[in-house]
């Protein structure tokens, strides 16, 4: 059986890529300008988080093989073994999807921001024993929740960074 990878949605990742950038480009127009010295560290303040939600949407990969399924996120990694699994469930909080993982080793979520969420699903289902897996994940391999919210205000939040930019070099 061949490896599939998974990783942070490209709908959500391209707009929050271009908020990222348009961050930055704020960032330096406001420590070139230096008209409001407040304005380049609350600028700081905001661009720290979104450059660790950069690293980690972009850093993010889940891969599933034959012998186990790998999780990596930005500074760690855990291999999991499909025998290590004891229990599937899902968490379903408006349309945000957790897949929760217990595990002898521990517990792990994987959440709907994945691209390819539902075949991801269907990937480490494929591989466990069917009595391991609840009613919840069945359901959501039927039914997928469909999460736009992330991606309409990384939008909305790229339109406002670059009318500030905007405003910022015009004036």
């Amino acid at each position: 059986m061949a490896t599939n990878t998974y990783t942070t949605r490209r709908g959500f990742l391209i707009p929050f890529s271009l908020v990222f950038v348009l961050l930055l480009v704020l960032l330096a127009l406001s420590a070139f300008d230096r008209t409001f010295p407040q304005e380049i560290v609350v600028l700081a303040i905001i661009f720290v988080p979104t450059l660790y939600i950069f690293l980690e949407s972009c850093w993010r990969r889940t891969t599933i093989g034959n012998n186990g399924m790998r999780i990596r996120k930005l500074f760690r990694e855990r291999h999991l073994l499909w025998e290590d699994i004891t229990n599937i469930d899902v968490l379903v909080v408006h349309k945000k999807v957790y897949l929760l993982l217990t595990t002898t080793k521990g517990f792990y979520a994987l959440a709907n921001s994945h691209g390819n969420f539902t075949s991801l699903v269907q990937d480490i289902v494929r591989h466990v024993d069917r009595e391991k897996v609840e009613e919840g994940v069945r359901d959501v391999i039927e039914h997928p929740a469909v999460r736009m919210s992330d991606v309409v205000s990384a939008w909305i939040a790229s339109v406002i960074l670059l009318g500030a930019i905007v405003l910022k070099v015009v004036y």
